[in-house]
């Protein structure tokens, strides 16, 4: 007697996700062809050349739909972690959107056009997020709006010690070589400036994973944690790949600014380290706080 034999359904592939990919990769198609607008920051509107961000838009176009065809394959929703973490790289500029936006005495300039197509980037990595989450609660059969993992009682301390200590490393190599030719000036905008860096450089970090935290609301933390951990890893994470490339290249790693070399191959990798700390303890801290699943209970 014959038995049937168990297979994954295939599932419609999800919309959002897929529109993005494809009216995205349209949009990169038209600049790739020569039609792109003057951008204001140097370089491009992504950090990868126009025709790499079109095949991006390709690839993530069949890796949606196999994945709809596949809906149990771990590989293919990693896959999707990829692409989601490799269109937040690509849009790292986002973070200097936000600095021009909210400080424009710090001289750097803002790019309306450029940044509406890097919070395109960035929404499209939120939707292959989304997506990517959504197919890996299908696989936990007990509960589809979870992944069941426990709360931990506590969180490592390690990451947030981490971030402080890249962001104090910054700031020592800075009082080595001086400004260089940036402004003097202590206007407002650098004020304040200089201040969120170093609330985002050691007071947020630490509030993440000790108790002192608990008396904030938690988006208040955790909005900030997860933003400029992501923001820092990706555009500095992706500077230092530029620099290694130059040096291979036999070029300068990073020139006209006024500044020693050697001052680039300690700040940008120590900014990296902070990105990747506040990003560890920002996780830990969403994993400390959250409320149980409102399906399971768990």
């Amino acid at each position: 007697m014959a038995t049937a034999v168990d297979t994954p359904a295939r599932t419609k592939p999800n919309r959002p996700a897929l529109t993005w990919a494809v009216s995205y990769g349209c949009l990169r198609l038209w600049f790739a062809t020569g039609h792109a607008p003057q951008w204001k920051l140097p370089g491009r509107d992504l950090l990868v050349p126009d025709w790499i961000a079109v095949l991006g838009c390709v690839v993530t176009v069949a890796a949606v739909i196999a994945l709809s065809r596949l809906p149990r394959s771990r590989l293919l929703i990693r896959s999707l972690w990829v692409l989601a973490a490799g269109w937040v790289a690509a849009a790292a500029f986002a973070l200097l959107d936000l600095v021009a936006g909210v400080l424009p005495g710090m001289g750097i300039p803002f790019d309306p056009l450029g940044m509406l197509s890097r919070f395109a980037a960035l929404g499209g990595a939120a939707l292959l997020g989304a997506t990517a989450l959504s197919y890996q609660r299908r696989l936990d059969p007990t509960c589809l709006r979870c992944t069941g993992l426990p709360r931990p009682a506590t969180t490592p301390h390690w990451p947030a010690w981490l971030a402080v200590g890249g962001c104090l490393t910054r700031l020592a190599a800075q009082a080595v070589v001086g400004s260089g030719t940036m402004p003097a000036d202590r206007n407002l905008a650098r004020i304040i400036f200089e201040g969120g860096f170093v609330l985002a450089g050691i007071a947020l970090p630490l509030l993440l994973v000790y108790r002192a935290g608990r008396i904030f609301p938690r988006w208040m933390l955790l909005v900030p944690g997860v933003g400029l951990g992501a923001g820092i890893t990706a555009y500095f994470g992706v500077g230092l790949l530029q620099m290694t490339a130059n040096v291979l290249q036999g070029k300068p790693g990073y020139d006209d600014i006024g500044l020693p070399q050697a001052f680039f191959w300690v700040a940008v990798p120590a900014y990296l380290v902070w990105g990747i700390g506040l990003g560890l303890a920002a996780y830990g801290y969403y994993l400390r706080t959250r409320k149980p699943c409102k399906g399971c209970g768990r």
